[in-house]
């Protein structure tokens, strides 16, 4: 059996019918820019976080770019960041002049650990960004303390997370403002590039929506230097589409990751990331942790299951990040998840059999 790691086609087949008639409303219309479909999903988007309001953007990128921008951040300005996330995370930070800061991840959850961010902050520290990283939540309340503390914003990275939970409220309005990608493999994806930005802050989000939009204020009326950054309409579609099927798709997750941990539990020197007390996990990834990573990749290979590794490079020793750094740290809980880091298969349309397929192929690996 050949087992994908992941598989949009399936994912299509289910809105198929509603995406076309939606996508033909919008090409007789032309409503191609800022229409109503996007309106649609940024008010559906906003109920669904249970936040004040949220603004759609071209990608995930750009909504880290513009929250930084909106949030007055500085050339020189120093900036929190998870040593073991997606390259953007901290690419976003040097894009608007600042300086990333990276801080060790918890060796349990490989999200940010407060404690190495606590001994980081200086001065110059302007805000954190956190990281749900995998559709994990990071501590937002050790996190939140720790920025209301020194005065400083907070922002959650939410690129993996559409739909997780901290201790009962949805991720996404436990910071200042939140980053979101609908990137086609996330949770909630689109077909091409999407993003969002959500918060409670109105004044926040007026400015993010104005810098996204070429710092218009009105047509042809431009009180600051923006960029062009709008979720285009037929993506709005799509998402207008899979926001409904958010919650089932979740908890199918959870139902596979439930079986993946069942299954997986002490073979080999197998590692399974845990979530923190009070969190709970969507799932975007199922990753597992060995020091026989790359090994056991080839194994699944020839075997015909799909695997990635999501990340096989800690932020800090990136070719593009190094320069900037006066002394390389050490961070040797994020240099080691990036060396055994291995992602399995999963999607909310992976069959029983295609999980059991999998882990039979795994214990096999170990002998188990």
């Amino acid at each position: 059996m050949s087992v994908p790691v992941f598989n949009l086609q399936r994912a299509e087949r289910r809105i198929s019918a509603e995406l076309q008639t939606r996508w033909q409303r919008i090409v007789l219309n032309t409503s191609f820019i800022l229409g109503p479909e996007v309106s649609e999903f940024e008010r559906a988007w906003a109920d669904y976080l249970g936040v004040t309001g949220t603004l759609g953007v071209a990608n995930g990128t750009d909504a880290l770019v513009v929250a930084l921008r909106a949030l007055g951040v500085r050339p020189g300005d120093e900036v929190l960041v998870p040593a073991f996330s997606f390259y953007a995370t901290a690419e976003a930070v040097l894009l608007v002049g600042a300086l990333p800061v990276f801080c060790d991840v918890e060796d349990r959850t490989l999200n940010i650990d407060p404690e190495d961010a606590a001994r980081r902050l200086t001065p110059g520290t302007v805000g954190i960004i956190g990281v749900h990283l995998y559709g994990r939540p990071f501590d937002a309340d050790r996190l939140g303390a720790l920025a209301a503390e020194r005065g400083i914003w907070l922002m959650e990275d939410a690129a993996q997370a559409q739909g997780a939970s901290w201790r009962g409220r949805r991720v996404g309005g436990l910071g200042t403002v939140a980053a979101w990608s609908f990137y086609p493999s996330k949770n909630l994806g689109c077909f091409g590039d999407g993003g969002a930005l959500s918060s409670n802050d109105s004044e926040l989000l007026t400015r993010m929506r104005r810098i996204a939009n070429h710092g218009q204020v009105a047509r042809y009326e431009h009180i600051e230097l923006g960029t062009n950054s709008r979720l285009d309409s037929l993506q709005a579609a799509v998402l207008n589409c899979r926001l409904p099927l958010l919650e089932q798709d979740n908890a199918r997750r959870r139902e596979l990751a439930c079986k993946y941990y069942g299954a997986l539990a002490g073979v080999g020197d197998i590692r399974l990331p845990q979530d923190p007390e009070g969190g709970v996990s969507v799932y975007h990834q199922l990753t597992l942790r060995t020091g026989r990573r790359n090994e056991l990749q080839d194994f699944l290979k020839a075997r015909g299951i799909g695997t990635a590794i999501h990340y096989p490079t800690p932020l800090h020793r990136h070719a593009a990040l190094t320069p900037h750094l006066d002394v390389l740290p050490e961070l040797p809980v994020a240099q080691a998840a990036a060396n055994e880091v291995l992602s399995l298969p999963m999607f909310p349309e992976l069959t029983d059999a295609e999980l059991a397929e999998t882990c039979d192929a795994v214990r096999a690996f170990y002998g188990a």
